[in-house]
């Protein structure tokens, strides 16, 4: 049974993604693009990237990454190429489509979300950060030990 604690937590966790939702709706009916697919333009907007450099700045695995690069890249946002040096490397790039939808979007700077952010002081957002990226790491590696032990289960 969860705590107390645990409880307010967790509320306070659905309540940050309830206010996210809206923008990751907008971002979704005007452009057609996850959140995921949306930071990955942007990273590559500004130099193209070895694939498996993106998925570290990604936070996320080559097989999620591949995913969603073959999404991007089916729309004509995004280009692979093999390294002309080394087969093994992938690079990654924006087309000139890919260029033009990430110049589009609406930028998060202009958000409530990041609004909140200047509302805190240098030290708030310092341990804000610091408890988001713990969190999220913390969630990351309970997925993969679930992953890790339902394809146990599963041989």
């Amino acid at each position: 049974m969860p705590t107390d604690e645990e409880r307010v937590a967790l509320k306070a966790v659905v309540n940050l993604i309830r206010l996210s939702e809206p923008l990751i709706f907008d971002l979704w009916r005007s452009h057609e693009l996850t959140i995921a697919q949306v930071q990955c333009l942007r990273i590559l907007s500004h130099q193209p990237e070895q694939a498996g450099d993106l998925a570290k700045k990604l936070s996320m695995s080559s097989t999620s990454l591949t995913r969603i690069l073959e999404r991007l890249e089916t729309r004509g946002l995004v280009e692979r190429t093999v390294d002309t040096h080394d087969r093994r490397r992938i690079w990654v790039r924006l087309t000139e489509t890919g260029q033009a939808r990430v110049s589009s979007m609406t930028s998060w700077y202009n958000t409530p979300l990041f609004a909140a952010i200047r509302h805190l002081s240098d030290e708030e957002r310092t341990r804000f950060v610091e408890v988001l990226e713990h969190y999220t790491d913390t969630v990351r590696q309970v997925e993969c030990a679930t992953d890790a032990k339902t394809t146990a289960n599963q041989a």
